[in-house]
């Protein structure tokens, strides 16, 4: 009996490579974002482009920005890995369960007070 109740708490491995395919989705499109915004500004410093300094130190403040969003998109599906038995009726990476995950983790969390606990997910 007790096996079968640690069965179900652990994730499958095809949750667990969906999930993993996911966030090396995210940080990848992350990285090639990272990597666009940063020739941008090295071609703007070495004065290649055509284009206001204006434009240009918009994009400084992008970085911070970004990198607050991928966050915010990697962490519920640790929270999901973390606790697969309250999240077993999503399938990653299908995007809706993707979206009803990212939306309990956070309503969760911040119902919570910034605190998250396995018993209110």
């Amino acid at each position: 009996m007790s096996a079968n109740l640690l069965a179900s708490k652990t994730i499958p491995l095809s949750r667990l490579l969906g999930a993993l395919a996911l966030l090396v989705s995210i940080l990848g499109g992350y990285g090639l974002l990272l990597h666009a915004k940063w020739q941008l500004l090295e071609e703007a410093l070495a004065g290649n482009t055509a284009g206001h300094a204006a434009q240009h130190l918009l994009l400084i403040p992008l970085l911070p920005i970004t990198a607050v969003v991928a966050m915010a998109l990697v962490i519920p599906l640790f929270v999901y890995v973390g606790n697969y038995a309250a999240f077993a009726s999503l399938a990653l990476p299908r995007p809706d369960h993707y979206v009803q995950l990212l939306f309990r983790v956070y309503r969760q969390w911040l119902s919570a007070g910034g605190k998250l606990k396995d018993k209110d997910l």
